[in-house]
């Protein structure tokens, strides 16, 4: 009797033990952590936040999007008081911001502006996640038909030509370093002239449509650049930032599977995709959150 009963005993231990050692489905997802995601009020980091909260909500993550909360001056201090989890910046911006708004000589490369950002972000138990192929920053972009004509395909590639060309751009162009005189410094480049336009804007693409100049300075995903079927040139020598689209994250819930989520969303989020995607939001005034699910869909990216 005695030890039929220490058998019972054991046996519903053994099954206790077994309930206990094999959580549901609820609790599993109850032990991953509350994401809350912010950005900055720019329709691209809006747009982008949005496609970070979608997918880990896909991988079951209590998740919370708050866009536009400000300026990055607001968003930065949020993540590192830990007020919010995680947003989209831009890896040479971000490392300027950083060092009091001074650019930074590891930004102009990828290789070194996220280790430098998250060398400068460690103290605050935050860090940032290896970079899209999404990069926001200021291009020199010419017509196709220039492009084929003269074989151009980088900023070097112009230095025979410049002389017969003219470059257009916003009117603070000639003194500003990452226009005309870093054109000038980084390359050789010395163009026939200059037109004031303005800034990335209508006037600057109509006037390189007409020909009325024949290097235009634009933003690299704002649309323009693919909608109208120009060509960026590469900047070869890292004359601009390496603007790259990075998630930066708190230490806390930056867990394997979340990296690995972002991960999979920065392997397809280039700069054409990001380009096509602002188009969607600023010229056919689509909402930020329906374009992310919209692009998340069709790039089919495993959660």
């Amino acid at each position: 009797m005695f030890r039929a009963r220490s058998l019972l005993a054991v046996a519903a231990l053994v099954a206790a033990a077994g309930v206990i050692a094999a959580p549901t489905a609820a609790s599993a997802k109850a032990s991953k952590p509350t994401i809350t995601i912010g950005s900055t009020n720019f329709e691209e980091q809006a747009i982008v936040s949005n496609i970070y909260g979608d997918v880990l909500k896909k991988a079951g993550y209590p998740v919370t999007v708050e866009p536009a909360l400000g300026t990055r001056a607001i968003v930065v201090p949020a993540l590192e008081q830990g007020q919010i989890d995680l947003e989209p910046d831009y890896a040479a911006s971000l490392l300027g911001f950083l060092h009091g708004g001074n650019p930074q000589k590891a930004g102009d490369n990828i290789a070194t502006a996220v280790p430098a950002d998250r060398k400068a972000l460690s103290q605050y138990g935050v860090t940032v996640l290896a970079a899209s192929k999404a990069l926001d920053t200021n291009v020199f972009a010419v017509t196709k038909a220039t492009a084929r004509r003269y074989h151009l395909s980088t900023l070097s590639s112009l230095k025979p030509y410049a002389s017969k060309m003219i470059l257009g751009g916003p009117t603070e162009c000639p003194t500003f370093a990452g226009c005309e005189p870093g054109l000038e410094k980084v390359y050789g480049l010395k163009f026939q002239g200059f037109k004031a336009l303005d800034e990335a804007g209508p006037l600057s693409v109509a006037a390189l449509k007409n020909g009325e100049v024949q290097v235009v300075e634009l933003f690299s995903s704002d649309g323009n650049v693919v909608s109208n079927n120009f060509v960026a040139l590469t900047d070869n020598k890292h004359l601009e930032g390496a603007d790259y689209i990075v998630p930066v994250i708190r230490k806390s819930v930056d867990q394997p599977e979340v990296t690995s989520v972002l991960d999979r969303v920065d392997a397809k989020l280039t700069t054409e995709a990001i380009s096509r995607l602002n188009l969607e939001v600023t010229s056919a005034k689509e909402q930020p959150a329906a374009v992310a699910q919209a692009w998340l869909d069709s790039e089919h990216i495993n959660y």
